[in-house]
């Protein structure tokens, strides 16, 4: 009898203990799911030649983007355009030069900050990144320099989830996922937690699913962050993907070593958004 009743004590306090870790968990998880808001950034907008910074007015405040036109274009054509969604932990600031390779092949450059991230207002949660990245898109698709026909995503890791979260309600035309997640519920087992505790879900694999688009998925064999074998997964969900695997961990940026345009060129070029240009590798 006092074995029992030294048992149900046990378990009622073992039980609360986990309530009390769970909490803990809730509240803390934006902090741990959105690490880039608290970088530093200067106040102000950079001023490098060829970007262009947009103000952007949502119902997730006033956040920024910056395009970056291509540098090489046909006089009197409209340049298709990437829009970009960088990981959780950068700011559009720490892209500037990197995707240089899709301007000097004709294709400009749109970078979304986050609400609460940078220079942005609000602060950053799966549903006002979706409203900053619509109302990004809808600026840029206005412009008359712009094909909006040939406009495409391009994300890495939490970016892959900003971006699919576009693709859910705008045309994109084509959709590289890199270092990206299936689903954040992937995370609640790693910290035996049930997936009703996250805020946020970036549900990945259904929008990829509903896709109509060709989607390019790329992922590091090395990735600790998010297996390679989620990104399978990922692209597995649709009958139009192509799934790449390069010899890096998460941080899988660096086209000069792996073989980014050896991949991109020909799906982008087969998507109908740009053709390769015989002046560039």
């Amino acid at each position: 009898m006092k074995l029992r009743k030294a048992l149900g004590l046990a378990l009622a306090a073992a039980l609360l203990l986990y309530a009390g870790y769970l909490c803990l968990l809730y509240f803390a998880q934006s902090s741990m799911l959105y690490p880039g808001a608290a970088n530093r950034v200067d106040p102000r907008p950079p001023d490098s030649q060829g970007v262009e910074v947009l103000r952007i007015s949502s119902a997730a405040g006033h956040t920024e983007a910056l395009f970056l036109p291509a540098t090489t274009d046909s006089p009197g054509t409209k340049q298709p355009v990437v829009v970009f969604g960088h990981g959780n932990g950068e700011l559009t600031d720490y892209w500037l030069t990197a995707l240089s390779g899709f301007r000097e092949r004709g294709i400009g450059v749109l970078l979304v900050e986050y609400p609460g991230y940078g220079r942005s207002a609000g602060s950053p949660s799966e549903a006002s990144i979706r409203m900053a990245m619509d109302a990004a898109y809808d600026r840029i698709a206005s412009d008359a320099r712009v094909d909006r026909t040939r406009i495409f995503g391009f994300g890495q890791s939490l970016g892959g989830g900003a971006i699919c979260l576009l693709a859910n309600d705008r045309y994109l035309r084509a959709l590289i996922l890199q270092s990206t997640f299936p689903t954040l519920d992937i995370f609640a087992s790693r910290y035996w937690a049930p997936s009703f505790v996250l805020h946020d879900h970036f549900n990945n694999i259904a929008t990829v699913a509903r896709f109509a688009g060709p989607v390019l998925v790329i992922h590091g064999r090395h990735d600790r962050l998010i297996p390679w074998d989620e990104g399978q997964r990922l692209a597995a969900a649709s009958a139009h993907s192509i799934f790449g695997l390069y010899d890096c961990g998460h941080g899988c940026w660096d086209p000069d070593r792996v073989p980014f345009w050896h991949d991109v060129l020909p799906f982008l070029e087969q998507a109908g958004i740009a053709l390769q240009n015989p002046g560039r590798p």
